[in-house]
């Protein structure tokens, strides 16, 4: 698993360095990104059905 330490998303070189690993492992496995983000998104509305907020 790839582990990320040491970026700083405040200043400009942080977030740059975080959009090109991004684009990278998009060109390498099109559609993961996609996939995390339906993931995360099914995981918080399960959380939020747990909770009682949905």
């Amino acid at each position: 698993m790839l582990q990320l330490t040491g970026l700083d998303l405040h200043s400009a070189d942080g977030r740059a360095g975080a959009g090109f690993i991004l684009r990278e492992i998009e060109a390498k496995a099109p559609g993961t990104l996609a996939r995390l983000r339906a993931m995360t998104a099914i995981h918080r509305a399960e959380q939020r059905s747990a909770s009682g907020l949905a």
